[in-house]
């Protein structure tokens, strides 16, 4: 008696290898697009959220992602808080006290700028780069005097 020896019945994986590979692909692929687009939406969307939490609005962005604000001249007050007591300090503000925030947000390597007399962006008004800076690293863009002094107490300990 002869044994004969039967290959096994290919199964549907073994069929069909290369077509779950390039299913397999593409799957991968469309995922990481998804994900990629989803994520790029929220950062537009906290982009966008951050500059409206600052006073700054799409309309004062231009397509490149640059503001689009004018220049005003020193004379002109930005908002009837800075020409009173000064506080809160807010976007828009002139005040001496905007020089020691700029001051402490130097502490973290913000960019200012090149403003000031040091062109290190230290020239006591609150504009859009100190208002973006004071969001990433500080969290806020409304200071109170409490926080104002917390910081002068802070530069004063290390010397600055």
């Amino acid at each position: 008696m002869k044994k004969t020896i039967t290959k096994p019945k290919p199964n549907f994986f073994t069929k069909n290898k290369d077509l779950l590979i390039a299913g397999g692909a593409i799957v991968l692929l469309a995922g990481a697009g998804a994900t990629w687009y989803y994520l790029k939406k929220k950062k537009e969307t906290l982009k966008k959220n951050d500059l409206t939490s600052t006073g700054l609005t799409s309309a004062s962005m231009s397509s490149s992602g640059r503001l689009n604000t004018p220049v005003r001249p020193n004379s002109t007050p930005l908002s009837s808080t800075s020409t009173t007591s000064g506080y809160p300090i807010k976007y828009g503000s002139r005040h001496a006290d905007v020089k020691v925030l700029q001051r402490y947000l130097k502490i973290y390597k913000a960019d200012l700028g090149s403003t000031g007399p040091k062109r290190d962006g230290v020239d006591g008004i609150f504009g859009p780069k100190t208002a973006r800076a004071s969001k990433k690293q500080l969290g806020k863009s409304v200071f109170t005097t409490s926080d104002i002094d917390g910081m002068r107490r802070t530069l004063k300990t290390m010397g600055k």
